[in-house]
């Protein structure tokens, strides 16, 4: 690293110019990694005052003495950052959502291998969405659902084919939704 960069990272410890200044030449970085991750009620400037917080935490603990690059550092820092807060944000939806989530975990396991996640935090956040899918079901497309994953027979009633196919319309539009 060029001693100009180093002195710019020192000096955004205590100087809130040079911190905006380093920033902003890590934005491109910044953006590229908080595309991957979705909660919801977090607007985009939540994440970026997320990714200022890991900032922070990156120049407050960078030792560039030893010749790494502070670029992949940030994103070492800025990665552990969402994912600690992506853990905390999953664990108080689930002491909220108890009942709801293990049947969310149960059904999106039979469905898994049907979908495909870029990342692990996707799949966390797609067992939350999974679950919010399930509670939009009725009880009877609930049923129909469980039937579905359990292959359909000519034997069900006609009520619950129908309830069947609605449930696998619903299905598709949230999978279409959440890709």
């Amino acid at each position: 690293m060029s001693p100009a960069d180093l002195a710019l990272i020192a000096n955004a410890r205590t100087d809130s110019d040079a911190f905006t200044t380093l920033f902003d030449r890590y934005r491109p970085l910044v953006n590229n990694t908080i595309k991957n991750y979705h909660m919801r009620d977090y607007s985009y400037d939540d994440w970026l005052q997320e990714a200022r917080i890991a900032l922070l935490k990156a120049v407050e603990r960078y030792d560039g003495s030893r010749g790494s690059q502070f670029g992949p550092y940030y994103k070492m820092v800025l990665n552990s950052h969402l994912r600690s807060l992506l853990r905390r944000y999953l664990a108080q939806k689930r002491t909220a959502d108890v009942t709801s989530d293990a049947t969310a975990t149960e059904n999106l396991d039979a469905v898994m291998p049907h979908l495909v996640a870029r990342q692990v935090e996707s799949g966390l956040v797609l067992r939350l969405e999974f679950s919010t899918f399930l509670g939009q079901l009725s009880p009877l497309e609930t049923t129909a659902f469980h039937a579905l994953l359990k292959a359909p027979t000519a034997e069900q009633p006609r009520a619950l084919r129908r309830a069947a196919e609605r449930t696998h319309t619903k299905l598709l539009a949230f999978m279409a939704e959440h890709r």
